[in-house]
């Protein structure tokens, strides 16, 4: 089988269907696929009148009655398996047909032929052509393994049918002239519908990935589960998703199948860059791109430009693919845009009470596996009533926004400030002990929660509880929580620590 393109590195796979030495269908048994093949079988009950009629024509005497019987009798076998079929369809017995069945058929239907030449003599040949037509149905129906015996059990008929007819030398020279004939017709029948079988699968295939990439949200993580489907579907031996999230970011490399590092970029060069500019196929140097765009966002396929078959690949296969994971791509952007809003607070944009629990929650269990200390602090601006009647909400609004930022401009990557509710906040410090806590909620004390229209401070009061290695994520919060009203109880403008529990 032909390489396609520069080959993707590690170990090779193949991805065409394998071929056993058994006797197998072209495809899977179905309904609708029994249903054609038994209409196809029907039109050789319509040659059989036609020939017979040219027999009686031609030469109205029965040159073997013998050979008559067998005729007659192998076609009421032949004719009462068909209707048998046909009461099987009906009954949506599919997994009654099976290969040996098939094979057995089309060798009576061969023999039914051939022992009508016999019956009626070959008349210049015609009747020769009977057992071709039955045995071209094993290329119809088959894989290579029963076209093979089929055509040896067509070469032994057309053998048998000259014998009796032809002179040794004539009859070598008929059968070895029909049976190549047969040979070559049944690889072109093959050929022809093996190609059809193929588009359909991939087609299929292509629809099944479309509706299964409908449901996924995670870009590009959940292309590992449709990598090698994908690769199937649009019949290559490798290849690459690279990805531009805006008009003016660079493609990244995304994905690839199967070696995650293939093309090299120096095979690669500016070939994606020009496809997704003319949102088209691009071909060069043995490689194929196509791309489809996202909104400003894009996705590009690059592939080998020869396909498993070793003919050239289906663009129109790579377009669609492309437009595919484009989709999947813009409906992981919006599910997690919407995700975000769903976890943030819109006025301050800093995380809200359902993504602190989830923060948390994880966070508690991460430190129960590590050990390490996790404290909490939950911060509530002082008269922020009065400042909101003194001021104005819109002057409130400013100031809880003031300080969100500066809050965030304080914390480490793995901490999180979150909008608990109204004026109060809690901050989430992992790996962070009650000293440290302290700390840290003091010094930002220190600086106030922003100042007044007037130019005075604005303070917070704060309450810290760090947790026991036992309790709950709202066990801790309540703790906390606890410690904030004993501050302000206290006087405000300061900060209290709840006891170790």
């Amino acid at each position: 089988m032909p390489t396609p393109g520069p080959s993707p590195a590690g170990t090779a796979r193949t991805l065409a269907p394998v071929t056993g030495t058994s006797l197998q269908f072209k495809t899977q048994p179905t309904g609708a696929a029994v249903s054609r093949a038994l209409q196809a079988v029907t039109a050789v009950f319509a040659v059989v009148p036609l020939f017979a009629l040219a027999a009686l024509l031609d030469r109205p005497h029965v040159r073997s009655w013998p050979a008559l019987g067998v005729t007659l009798g192998l076609g009421a076998v032949f004719v009462g398996s068909f209707a048998s079929d046909r009461r099987r369809l009906r009954r949506a017995r599919i997994s009654a047909f099976v290969p040996t069945r098939a094979f057995a058929q089309a060798v009576l239907v061969i023999a039914d032929f051939a022992a009508a030449g016999v019956a009626f003599g070959l008349h210049g040949g015609s009747f020769l052509l009977l057992p071709v037509i039955a045995f071209l149905l094993t290329a119809l129906l088959g894989n290579a393994t029963m076209m093979r015996r089929g055509w040896l059990v067509l070469v032994a008929a057309l053998g048998v049918e000259t014998a009796l007819e032809l002179p040794a030398y004539d009859a070598l020279w008929a059968t070895v002239l029909f049976a190549g004939t047969a040979g070559v017709l049944a690889v072109m029948v093959d050929g022809v519908v093996r190609g059809s079988i193929r588009g359909m699968e991939r087609n299929r295939a292509l629809a099944e990935l479309a509706t299964e990439t409908s449901t996924l949200q995670d870009w590009p993580r959940d292309l590992l589960s449709v990598g090698e489907r994908l690769a199937r579907a649009i019949d290559v031996e490798g290849y690459a998703v690279l990805t531009r999230l805006g008009s003016r970011t660079p493609l990244q490399r995304s994905y690839a199948w199967p070696d995650p590092e293939w093309p090299a970029f120096e095979v690669l060069g500016d070939l994606a860059v020009v496809a997704l500019e003319r949102a088209g196929p691009v071909e060069r140097g043995g490689l194929v791109a196509t791309a489809a765009h996202a909104g400003t966002a894009g996705v590009v396929i690059v592939a080998p430009a020869t396909s498993l078959l070793g003919a050239p690949v289906e663009t129109t296969l790579l377009t669609s693919a492309a437009a595919l994971l484009a989709s999947m791509l813009t409906r992981s952007r919006l599910i997690s845009g919407l995700l975000d809003m769903a976890n943030t607070d819109e006025l301050t944009g800093l995380a809200n009470r359902r993504r602190l629990f989830e923060t948390l929650l994880l966070e508690v269990n991460r430190a129960r596996r590590s050990g390490r200390p996790l404290t909490i602090a939950m911060v509530d601006l002082d008269h922020f009533k009065r400042y909101n009647d003194t001021f104005g909400h819109s002057a409130g609004d400013d100031l809880l926004q003031h300080f969100a930022l500066g809050t965030t401009s304080r914390m480490r990557a793995q901490d999180l400030v979150a909008r608990y509710g109204g004026e109060e906040f809690c901050l989430v410090l992992p790996e962070t002990d009650a000293e440290g806590g302290l700390a840290l909620v003091e010094g930002l004390r220190s600086e106030g929660a922003g100042d007044d229209g007037l130019g005075r401070r604005v303070t917070f009061s704060a309450g810290l509880a760090t947790w026991n290695g036992t309790e709950s994520a709202e066990d801790l919060v309540y703790r906390a929580d606890a410690s904030l009203y004993r501050a302000k109880a206290s006087g405000r403008d300061r900060v209290a620590v709840a006891p170790p529990s």
